[in-house]
């Protein structure tokens, strides 16, 4: 089955602005046989969140933002990329934020099923 690979996510605080750049990448392994379906017009979704990590009185994990959806029909690198606000990342009521990337790669095809999930590291910081 198709595989998410090396997730990664950077957070740059853009200077003089209450703004962040973000960025998320991950690489998308296909099988042979999943290759061979894509020639056949199958095709994947691939979706990123942002996500706050939370326990206790935070309550769970939640999304904080949403990039545009891919379609994916190879192997390879994917990267998504926006400008948002750093009141966005500010997902705790006190002390610092967990923020990490949700990677989400669904098939587009009812009948190849398939969906799988591979998180980034979680970046700390006081956004």
């Amino acid at each position: 089955m198709a595989n998410l690979l090396n997730p990664t996510l950077t957070i740059k605080l853009v200077a003089g602005t209450n703004s962040a750049d973000v960025t998320a990448t991950v690489t998308t392994k296909l099988t042979d046989f999943e290759k061979v379906l894509v020639k056949e017009g199958l095709r994947f979704r691939l979706k990123c969140k942002l996500r706050g990590e939370d326990s206790g009185f935070n309550g769970s994990d939640d999304d904080v933002f949403s990039f545009p959806s891919k379609t994916i029909a190879a192997s390879g690198l994917s990267t998504f990329t926006h400008r948002i606000s750093r009141d966005t990342l500010d997902e705790d009521w006190e002390g610092n934020d967990e923020i990490y990337a949700r990677f989400t790669l669904q098939s587009l095809e009812p009948i190849f099923p398939f969906v799988k999930t591979k998180d980034s590291a979680v970046i700390t910081g006081n956004f």
